[in-house]
């Protein structure tokens, strides 16, 4: 588990070396560090109180990068809507894209001191880790799925947005942890599908986002008007999005995964 853990902090700090930090390296350092936290659950049972310092730490740098990967995840939205909307959908969904990418690269720049001296933190937690046994690594492991499906049914036809990505989350969670753990993950990988319903989720979740920021602020697609034409197509886009996460959840769950 600590080379586990080590492997992917490593590979988050090899993201984040050098003067500047791309949009595509901060995203591909969260998911490292979404990775390490996921061993962290399965590995909690062999340091339950290491795990929450771990875990708390993995956040707070996440947080730090999270605002530049906001940005960038709403404007490639606002870009794939617009290929599909009408003329008038299209420019609004436009403005607001360019809107937000000049944001992304407006002051505060990420403190990059700041975000790697965390990873080492939390590589310096990870060297210390006991070895969790296989029954341990199993019972973690178990308490994963067990969330998962709990997130999922509570998600399932779910109208709030804070529930959805709850169940976003805990998917995530049960495909790193049993993509990263392999042989030794004791229950039904189903990988495809979990990574198909975490994609659509965060679909989901990055429209909702979006239209958040409509409501707000119409400027950002020209005018009032605009604004509304975008977030009709975004409540369309989204209705269809939460039908194909609803059904490949009902399969997973006849199925009694």
């Amino acid at each position: 588990m600590r080379g586990a853990l080590a492997q992917e902090l490593n590979a988050a700090l090899q993201e984040m070396d050098g003067p500047a930090a791309p949009v595509r390296a901060v995203h591909r350092c969260r998911v490292r560090l979404k990775r390490a936290r996921a061993l962290g659950r399965v590995g909690k049972a062999a340091a339950p109180g290491l795990a929450v310092v771990f875990n708390d730490t993995a956040r707070a740098v996440m947080r730090q990068l999270g605002r530049a990967r906001d940005l960038s995840a709403l404007a490639d939205t606002a870009r794939m809507l617009a290929e599909t909307a009408d003329e008038r959908g299209a420019a609004a969904l436009l403005r607001v894209a360019e809107a937000l990418e000049a944001a992304r690269e407006a002051p505060p720049a990420i403190d990059l001191d700041s975000v790697r001296a965390g990873i080492r933190d939390l590589l310096a937690l990870a060297q210390v880790w006991p070895e969790p046994s296989p029954r341990q690594v199993r019972a973690g492991a178990m308490r994963i799925v067990k969330r998962a499906r709990r997130a999922r049914r509570r998600g399932q036809g779910a109208q709030t947005a804070k529930v959805r990505h709850e169940w976003r989350k805990r998917e995530k969670d049960r495909l790193y942890a049993a993509v990263l753990l392999d042989k030794a993950w004791p229950a039904p990988r189903r990988r495809k599908q979990s990574e198909t319903i975490g994609q659509l989720l965060g679909m989901e979740r990055d429209a909702l986002l979006l239209m958040e920021r409509l409501e707000a602020a119409p400027a950002l697609a020209g005018d009032s008007a605009a604004a509304a034409h975008a977030q009709r197509l975004l409540r369309k886009h989204n209705a269809r999005v939460r039908r194909r996460a609803d059904k490949i959840g009902e399969r997973l769950h006849a199925r009694g995964v």
